[in-house]
């Protein structure tokens, strides 16, 4: 069983970490802390005495406890310094796997570790990666965007890490309101050279499957629609679908399926997918 200060300490330090508490944001007094987790006051004042020790709150003699700058003035621990965080959609499928890899060697030749995020496409997980790489005081992060053309509600701990001075690339995609540099494959010149190929090897009906959520789905889309206007004999016999990753794969599945199963005439004579894990299903 979790010791009681142990917990209260925990639970104020997520909510500073959390946004719930924010920087130079007056805390609760002891009292209240007492009555919120129904403890003894020498358990508050064990908890709030390590998180000022540890740089998380500060006091203010007569005013109260409040949230210290706690990513540029917390106690540095044995680990700051020593790792990078890389933050992907995925880790173990499709090219994750070789792209974590080559991340982590050129790393430890640096002689630093990897401190290794997946948010699986999901704003919630993308903010408890940030925040928790940011407590963990990586030395700088890597990071591929999470449904990069959406608006992004992470923002904020993108500008604690502007704030920090730590230094941030992003790969594959990137978030227009940011400069942190990126690095990206040009998605939609390589679309359109697959799809030119197929135009000029006789294929007429291409159907076209994209997820939209992300900036390499709607550039590799953008690619296929250029490819079809330098091909204006054949420019109204393409088709695209569209999904997001937030999507049932089953349902998209049975949509696509919709579209293969009709009369020889008017079938796609080829499917171009999002990834090469498409191609797989």
């Amino acid at each position: 069983m979790e010791i009681k200060y142990v917990m209260v300490k925990k639970n104020i330090k997520n909510n500073i970490i959390n946004g719930k508490y924010k920087i130079n944001e007056k805390i609760p007094t002891e009292a209240e802390l007492m009555a919120m987790y129904s403890v003894s006051r020498y358990t508050i004042r064990r908890a709030v005495g390590d998180l000022e020790h540890e740089g998380y709150i500060y006091r203010v003699q007569g005013g109260g406890m409040y949230v210290n700058d706690w990513i540029n003035n917390k106690v540095r621990s044995e680990r700051s310094n020593q790792s990078v965080g890389v933050i992907t959609t995925h880790i173990a499928d499709y090219i994750f796997p070789n792209i974590i890899s080559g991340i982590d060697q050129v790393i430890s030749e640096e002689g630093l570790s990897v401190l290794i995020g997946n948010t699986h496409d999901e704003y919630d997980n993308e903010r408890h990666n940030l925040l928790n790489m940011l407590d963990n005081d990586v030395v700088g992060f890597i990071i591929e965007p999470t449904r990069s053309t959406l608006e992004n509600p992470n923002l904020d701990v993108y500008q604690m890490i502007v704030n920090s001075g730590k230094p941030a690339v992003f790969i594959n995609a990137h978030y227009p309101q940011l400069e942190f540099p990126y690095v990206e494959i040009d998605d939609t010149k390589a679309e359109k050279q697959l799809v030119d190929h197929l135009l000029d090897n006789g294929h007429e009906r291409v159907l076209g499957i994209f997820q939209v959520d992300d900036l390499q789905g709607v550039n590799r889309m953008n690619g296929f629609i250029k490819s079809y206007q330098t091909h204006p004999n054949v420019s109204s016999s393409g088709d695209i679908m569209m999904y997001r990753s937030s999507d049932n794969i089953n349902n998209v599945l049975e949509k696509v399926k919709g579209r293969v199963d009709v009369q020889l005439e008017n079938r796609p004579t080829a499917i171009v997918c999002y990834n090469v894990s498409w191609q797989l299903k």
